[in-house]
């Protein structure tokens, strides 16, 4: 049965307010209003807007204009300044140079690798890491060099040192979201550990890093149990990669991976290139190291001396592994990436300026928001739901659609949503980035209705106790009611 009843519409959008005959079983926005008031989130801050990419209707707004922490949303900004600045074609270059004479089958100096940021030296984008590094191998074989009478040297002067993000906490730096970045990033400047539980406790607890090297150490100081579930924690003190792994682990359980992160990715990049260098045939007598680990490092090359030339796959690649899996280190690379490219020099700072540049050429104005770092991981980002969708639908207008479309999760599907709106309306139709940090929950992204209708959207939640999974069920009932709506 409808019920009709006198209520006060408020069009949010232009301020007005009417007393209007309203079926509440047939529009949507008092059942999305409903949702949004769930008492169980009373004590947080909503930040909302829902508009029609058709003919710009507001379906739904609350506190869009008002200041949110966007989490993993503020990729989205990211990601389009750097679509909208370098293309989808833009590729990192990373080049091997000999500072010596090459005699017979030995280089009698040292091979010097210089890069500008690229980030897919991971099994993202190779069937093992080390790949790439195999290959430049086999082409010093092809040269005739099979022995190297230096050093392997990392010029990551390309980039600053700065390496975190503005504002990070010390107390998540040794995970994998929180990695650096830099000019020299090797499988995504962490490691990937496989840990597998024996089946008795007479049998030990197997942990296998996806990359085998003398760069880091692991200590297991777990204990084994037959009854109490596995909780374990991984640490990593700064400025140190002596990884400790402690807590209970039970046995009989399936296999399960922690990714720590790994301090000094430069230094990290050359010592595996060194150790695979030498897996392959190749002698090197010298140490690997990192360039500003050198009393004074200026290395001027010449054409003459360029050894190997590698090239990155393409940008639009590289934000879709961003944007599907909220990887951190690919977003606070990028920000420095638009600076190298303008200038020369990777930095966040001139980086930033460029990212605000990029975004006022797409409507929104600088001072406006606070960008304080690529990835969102910060909690000093501050921008609104009405910025999130006015990018969205400059996205949607841009030359560049089909490549951001591309890049979304999708729900039900891949990426961060790929768990949720399974067997709904939303499933497969909903494309959108998730953000998370404590007690910030967002989602901002493209849903469709039943009549094929687009819609623009940005969910923001700010200041929740609950847990995330109760901020979803919110958001995505939502969604799945705009999938299912129909005017027919």
């Amino acid at each position: 049965m409808k019920f009709l009843i006198y209520l006060p519409l408020i069009f949010l959008a232009t301020g007005c307010t009417t007393l209007s005959v309203v079926d509440t079983t047939a529009d949507p926005r008092f059942l999305i209003r409903d949702a949004f008031n769930d008492p169980k989130l009373d004590h947080a801050h909503w930040g909302v807007k829902i508009e029609s990419l058709a003919d710009g209707k507001i379906w739904y707004q609350r506190n869009a204009n008002r200041m949110f922490m966007p989490a993993s949303n503020q990729k989205i900004l990211t990601s389009a300044a750097a679509l909208h600045v370098l293309g989808p074609e833009f590729r990192y270059t990373t080049r091997l140079w000999r500072r010596g004479e090459i005699e017979g089958p030995v280089l009698r100096g040292d091979l010097i690798v210089k890069g500008n940021g690229d980030p897919t030296f991971y099994d993202r984008f190779h069937d093992d890491p080390r790949a790439p590094f195999r290959a430049w191998a086999q082409r010093l074989l092809e040269l005739g060099i099979r022995r190297i009478d230096g050093n392997i040297i990392g010029d990551d002067n390309s980039y600053d040192d700065q390496r975190y993000g503005y504002g990070w906490a010390l107390n998540y730096l040794d995970t994998w979201y929180a990695a650096e970045s830099g000019a020299l990033q090797f499988n995504e400047n962490y490691l990937d550990l496989t840990f597998t539980p024996p089946t008795s406790l007479d049998q030990d607890l197997t942990i296998t890093p996806n990359v085998e090297s003398a760069y880091f150490q692991i200590h297991n100081k777990t204990k084994l149990s037959t009854e109490e579930e596995t909780r374990i924690r991984i640490s990593r003190p700064f400025a140190s990669n002596e990884i400790t792994v402690s807590g209970i682990v039970k046995v009989g359980t399936p296999s399960f991976e922690r990714s720590p992160s790994i301090y000094n990715p430069t230094l990290f990049y050359v010592t595996v290139l060194k150790e695979t260098f030498e897996a392959q045939g190749i002698e090197v007598t010298g140490k690997a190291i990192d360039c500003d680990d050198l009393t004074s490092w200026s290395f001027q090359p010449k054409e003459k001396d360029l050894l190997i030339s590698h090239e990155s796959p393409r940008l639009a690649a590289i934000l879709k592994g961003l944007m599907k899996r909220s990887q951190n280190m690919y977003a606070e690379t990028l920000v420095r990436t638009l600076s190298w490219h303008r200038s020369g020099l990777g930095s966040y700072e001139r980086g930033r300026a460029e990212v605000e540049t990029a975004l006022a050429e797409m409507g929104i104005d600088p001072g406006t928001y606070a960008f304080m770092d690529g990835s969102g991981l910060t909690r000093y980002d501050l921008v609104s739901p009405d910025q999130i969708v006015t990018l969205l639908k400059r996205m949607r207008q841009s030359d560049h659609w089909e490549t951001w479309k591309d890049l979304q999760p999708i729900a039900g599907v891949d990426g961060t949503l790929k768990n949720r709106m399974k067997e709904t309306a939303a499933a497969g139709n909903v494309r959108a980035k998730t953000g998370t940090i404590s007690n910030v929950r967002c989602l901002s992204g493209y849903v469709t209705t039943a009549d094929e209708e687009e819609l623009v959207f940005s969910f923001m939640l700010n200041g929740h106790l609950t847990s995330s999974r109760s901020a979803d069920a919110i958001t995505d009932k939502v969604l799945t009611l705009l999938s299912e709506y129909s005017e027919k």
